[in-house]
């Protein structure tokens, strides 16, 4: 702790005098784990001898610092180089083609040495080539050295990385966090990272996820949103809108055409935007009241509305898919455009999800989820009526 909290003259009061730092380690009982707690004594920080032993490791910006900058020697001895012992990683080629979208034949590390000083070099076999990291981008050196930390460490560690992002493109942000995922599979480490990229947070589970926002009263923390759900929801804002928080797609478009019915108006005065889970809906419309933004949350039907916390939901009992597609209008709209025998398929398919019922008959009949849902959503809402949906819209209007 006192490494990441030095108190200097440059920083007196890093952290409050009566600060501590509670950890909790899962044990052999799930249902107990240990816990330690760490304060704050005169000096230093006390309270580490009872911790469990366990292999950590940092991940900073230092962890691959090309050769050329460190002076190695082999960059400045590089005429009198000689090939010592190699180092293999099982599967570092496959891991590496699988994040950075390139296929490579070989990874491993090579020992050298010059002078009585020895070294290492991360050497790649690609396309017919190999090339030490010494002619390696940045990104590819990084990707290279953390691949091989996470799969030779000991199994169970704790790896902390630092905005792994840096220098990959989009694509291989996404699979650099899949990565992750899968080595913590298959070694069973516990990884945590800082990021500022949409991209990564995007690759994780929703559990996965902690979204953290600074204001006057300190640090909060917001579960399972996702960053770039909430940069929209915040650009949103920007227009003048109202942000209403809903769970998916299918929510999003069956609220657009009751506000749309109900009063064009209100409708060009909101943005309704999905976020996932109803956990997720909460956690972001909290997100972004946090940020001064006018925000509204609506759940499915199944769920319990908090209309004191602006927290409500759309009409019925069930999920709206549900409540869509088992209706009789429905049932007759997909016979009549797309030749489709709802109940036949519900006979067939009992278990299926309600959130693929759209994906799954558009696939069907090779049409437009989008075009399909719509459809079955006016002809529900031509027989439900306007009585259905009335209360919820005056709901969000008085909010307006």
């Amino acid at each position: 702790m006192k490494d990441f909290f030095p108190l200097s003259a440059a920083d007196p009061e890093p952290f409050l005098s009566d600060a501590n730092v509670t950890f909790r380690y899962q044990t052999d009982k799930v249902d107990q784990p240990q816990e330690l707690t760490v304060k704050r004594a005169e000096t230093e920080w006390s309270g580490y001898k009872r911790q469990p032993e366990r292999n950590s490791e940092y991940v900073g910006f230092t962890v691959y610092i090309p050769k050329v900058e460190r002076r190695d020697l082999s960059i400045y001895s590089a005429s009198n180089l000689k090939l010592t012992a190699r180092n293999e990683i099982e599967n570092a080629a496959k891991f590496v083609t699988r994040i950075l979208g390139s296929n490579y034949d070989d990874i491993y590390f090579q020992g050298v040495s010059a002078k009585n000083k020895f070294s290492e070099l991360g050497i790649a076999q690609r396309l017919g080539a190999t090339y030490s990291e010494n002619n390696m981008g940045f990104g590819e050196g990084r990707v290279v050295y953390i691949v091989r930390l996470l799969e030779k460490c000991p199994e169970q560690s704790l790896i902390v990385l630092e905005e792994p992002e840096t220098s990959l493109h989009e694509n291989a942000q996404y699979e650099f966090v899949k990565y992750l995922i899968d080595v913590v599979h298959r070694r069973h480490h516990q990884i945590i990272f800082s990021t500022h990229s949409s991209v990564m947070m995007d690759a994780l589970p929703p559990e996965g996820r902690k979204l953290l926002m600074r204001d006057h009263d300190g640090v909060k923390v917001f579960d399972r949103v996702s960053s770039s759900r909430i940069k929209t929801a915040l650009s949103a804002g920007e227009t003048g809108h109202c942000v209403v928080c809903v769970e998916d797609a299918f929510a999003q478009s069956l609220l657009r055409e009751i506000l749309r019915r109900f009063n064009p108006q209100l409708l060009e005065s909101v943005a309704v935007l999905p976020f996932g889970d109803n956990q997720a809906v909460v956690s972001a419309k909290r997100a972004i009241a946090n940020a001064n933004q006018k925000v509204i949350a609506v759940l499915d039907g199944d769920q319990k509305p908090m209309e004191a916390d602006l927290v409500f939901c759309l009409p019925g009992t069930l999920p709206p898919e549900k409540e869509v597609f088992h209706s009789k209008a429905a049932k007759s709209a997909l016979v009549t455009n797309y030749g489709f025998d709802f109940p036949a398929f519900m006979t067939a398919y009992p278990e299926m999800d309600h959130h693929e019922y759209a994906s799954h008959i558009a696939g069907k009949k090779s049409c437009s989820r989008e075009v399909l849902e719509s459809d079955c959503i006016r002809a529900f809402l031509d027989e439900v009526g306007p009585s259905w949906y009335q209360y919820l819209c005056k709901k969000i209007d008085a909010q307006i």
